[in-house]
């Protein structure tokens, strides 16, 4: 896999581009990561403007009981798959705060975050 993107704007946010965006509670969950399933949106008349649609992934944890506090433990350097159950959602650009591309990455793949953002983050 190569990294291709390391900053977020409205040119270089492109369909299939992962994204990382920071939770709403830093305590159980650090990071949000999606892959891109659209193009950015750039028609000013259109309601989701500067938006694109998005399939969460999650940390890959053995055990089927396992909470949301577990599941991320140590999500920085662990492995994160498609997550089947999300459905997709549009949300604004500016929400992300880390953006790359990683070639050859289908929805059977797993990835891990590249230890360039885990530095920058």
């Amino acid at each position: 896999m190569k990294l291709l993107t390391t900053y977020t704007s409205f040119k270089n946010l492109n369909g299939g581009d992962f994204i990382l965006m920071r939770s709403h509670d830093l305590d159980v969950v650090h990071v949000w990561m999606g892959k891109s399933q659209s193009d950015v949106v750039k028609v000013k008349e259109i309601e989701v403007f500067k938006m694109l649609k998005v399939q969460w992934w999650v940390p890959m944890k053995k055990g089927i009981n396992l909470d949301e506090r577990h599941l991320y433990e140590n999500c920085w350097n662990g492995k994160w798959k498609f997550n089947f159950v999300d459905i997709k959602q549009w949300l604004h650009i500016f929400l992300f705060f880390r953006v790359f591309s990683l070639k050859n990455v289908s929805n059977k793949s797993h990835i891990t975050i590249p230890s360039t953002y885990l530095s920058k983050v």
